[in-house]
């Protein structure tokens, strides 16, 4: 019997385990990787191509094209699809980012031969219905017209806009106006062009066996057409000038405050090391932006920093809504976290309690076999291999608060930043 009065024993994370995946070559050339586990009998299936919004020549194309895409394919209609998935179980679900779109279909595993069909027609034989496109169109009118009038979507979009150009894919703010010139035409294009199944990559996790293998390739493996090269668009990265930006928000009752800093193309190290920093800075509930702003000032509920990494740059971002009385006060407060990590070492104490979240957060993103092909997902798509999850790992634990310094001083200078203010001053 397990004593209850007595702690368990702490164990200090030395390196993860990783699952790697099986990798099979459909017929076709397309890349497929398993994970299996027998603990659940559901399967997820993901298909992922190079469809984001960084290969749109027209706004918004990605996203519409995602969209209609899981509708239905031809020969059948939204409503019949959507019944079949249903009567089965299942349910596929689409997803934008930057560079890649795709659809991921959720089934139980005794009922993949039946739903497998339909969802790879999708995309073999979709049939874009032009009713659910008006639809969409107006749903997504409607939505740009709401988000429009708050703080948080204008303050991020503004951003954005910021640090990559009003006519980049990632700067540029949509309005109404937008979504009432795209053409089914063009989407139709862009699927065309973009989801060609013998340019995607696949993977399966879960109760994934050879048959469910087999099935994949009887479905998936067996298109005629050749393996192309989808080219991005040219879209040139124009950072503003401008280092502050305001959008007076009528009747705010609060600002969201967006800071953000380019810091071009790092290295796989140094990627790694500003992680540790943003931890520190604000990636995490003990962080220094949360102690300062929302524990000891009471400017927010919350806040905090992330890194976007992107294919030609990493991004470190700062997010927050505030009161408009404390706006100027609560961005002051940022820039004077930011200018401490180079001035001051972090003590000893704060290190060790940021590499224990790390570690342990890190151990938690592996727990169960969809999270693991989640990672693996991100490593394929941004050419990594399973070796940066350890480097990591050994990064964390032996990093020095001198490097952070010295790390802190090359990219935290204050210059370089961007703040974007929705709502009142």
């Amino acid at each position: 019997m397990i004593n209850r009065n007595i702690a368990p024993a702490v164990k200090e994370i030395s390196k993860i385990n990783l699952v790697k995946p099986q990798k099979h070559i459909l017929s076709n050339g397309v890349n497929l990787y398993s994970f299996r586990s027998d603990n659940s009998p559901v399967i997820k299936l993901d298909v992922i191509f190079n469809a984001g919004i960084e290969y749109e020549s027209e706004k918004m194309q990605a996203v519409f094209a995602n969209a209609l895409l899981k509708e239905a394919p031809k020969g059948m209609t939204p409503d019949e699809t959507s019944e079949y998935f249903d009567y089965y179980g299942s349910f596929p679900e689409g997803f934008t980012g930057n560079d890649s779109a795709g659809l991921r279909l959720y089934v139980p595993k005794r009922y993949l031969s039946e739903v497998l069909p339909v969802f790879a027609d999708l995309f073999k034989n979709p049939s874009l219905p032009e009713n659910e496109f008006e639809i969409l169109k107006s749903k997504h009118t409607e939505s740009l017209r709401n988000n429009l009038k708050k703080t948080k979507y204008v303050a991020m979009k503004g951003l954005n806009s910021e640090l990559f150009g009003s006519g980049h894919p990632r700067g540029n703010m949509a309005m109404p106006e937008d979504v009432e010139s795209i053409r089914l035409n063009g989407i139709k294009d862009f699927v065309n062009k973009n989801y060609q199944l013998q340019n995607c990559f696949m993977q399966i996790s879960g109760m994934a066996d050879d048959e469910s293998i087999e099935l994949c390739n009887r479905y998936f493996g067996k298109t005629a057409d050749k393996k192309s090269i989808v080219k991005k668009p040219g879209h040139e990265i124009i950072e503003s000038s401008e280092k502050f930006r305001f959008f007076d928000m009528d009747n705010a009752v609060q600002s969201s405050i967006y800071v953000g800093k380019n810091f071009g193309k790092i290295t796989e190290d140094e990627l790694i090391d500003l992680s540790i920093l943003n931890t520190v800075l604000g990636g995490y509930f003990g962080s220094r932006l949360m102690k300062n702003i929302r524990e000891d000032k009471g400017y927010t509920y919350g806040i905090g920093s992330f890194l976007s990494e992107y294919n030609d740059c990493t991004v470190l971002k700062i997010t927050t809504d505030v009161g408009i009385n404390v706006t100027q006060n609560a961005i002051d407060e940022i820039f004077k976290e930011i200018d401490t990590l180079s001035k001051k070492r972090i003590h000893f104490s704060e290190l060790n309690l940021v590499r224990n979240f790390m570690l342990g957060d890190m151990l938690s993103s592996f727990d169960g076999v969809f999270q693991t092909s989640a990672i693996w997902e991100k490593l394929i798509s941004t050419g990594k291999s399973s070796s940066f999850i350890n480097k990591q790992i050994t990064r964390v634990k032996n990093i020095t608060a001198s490097e952070l310094q010295d790390l802190s001083v090359r990219f935290f200078q204050n210059s370089g930043f961007h703040t974007v203010v929705a709502g009142k001053i």
